[in-house]
């Protein structure tokens, strides 16, 4: 069985050229060689077994032995995150996406610790989440989104809340779960989100920002 999993964007079949970072890790950390196996995943479902036929300083040439596409279900948790640092966003979307959510909204709260997240930093979470999906062996790459506040306040929406009277359930419906930042939500950014959501109490305790999104996905992630 192949040791390593990589992530391509591209339809699993035929032969292909992993480039990038998945080029750099194939080759330069985990030096792989040609002739040996790996795994291919899309991030939409399928999942490939392929041989290395030819290495170069560009990219690896491989050739898909065999496929297999299992359907995803539908999107089920999203967890809108205030923008803070960067180390503390990239352990969000690490571990959150090992515990299943499905897709992130990141967003800039009136008490955000950051107001903006620039190309690279975006580019760096989503080498996080690629990363997260192939160590965890899930199949589907959370989608990673920056929304404004207003935008995310719509359809099944829940909010943590540390002063509402109940508890997390485990919810059957797809859902928007907004986390608020180090410093809570302002009382403008509060007051519509009660307009528009339930508030949910996370925990007895108060936590932090990098914390809140982690029980959540617990919570509030389907089993399928």
């Amino acid at each position: 069985m192949p040791a390593e999993r990589f992530y391509i964007d591209a339809e699993l079949t035929g032969t292909l050229t992993l480039e990038g970072a998945e080029h750099h890790h194939l080759a330069h950390v985990m030096r792989v060689r040609v002739g040996e196996e790996i795994e291919l995943v899309d991030g939409r479902g399928s999942l490939a077994t392929a041989r290395v036929e030819a290495l170069t300083k560009q990219g690896a040439r491989l050739l898909v032995l065999q496929a297999h596409t299992t359907p995803l279900p539908p999107l089920h948790l999203t967890l809108a995150v205030p923008l803070m640092r960067p180390a503390k966003l990239e352990l969000v979307i690490e571990k959150c996406t090992e515990l299943g959510a499905d897709s992130f909204y990141l967003y800039a709260a009136q008490h955000s610790e950051k107001e903006a997240l620039s190309e690279h930093g975006f580019e760096r979470l989503r080498y996080v989440a690629i990363s997260a999906m192939k160590q965890c062996g899930r199949l589907r790459l959370p989608k990673i989104t920056l929304r404004k506040f207003d935008d995310i306040l719509g359809g099944n929406l829940y909010f943590g809340d540390p002063e509402a009277a109940r508890g997390p359930e485990n919810s059957a419906e797809p859902c928007v779960f907004v986390t608020g930042p180090e410093k809570g939500f302002s009382k403008k950014e509060l007051d519509m989100l009660k307009t528009k959501g339930v508030g949910v109490r996370l925990h007895t305790n108060v936590l932090r920002a990098e914390t809140a999104p982690m029980v959540a996905a617990v919570y509030y992630h389907r089993e399928d």
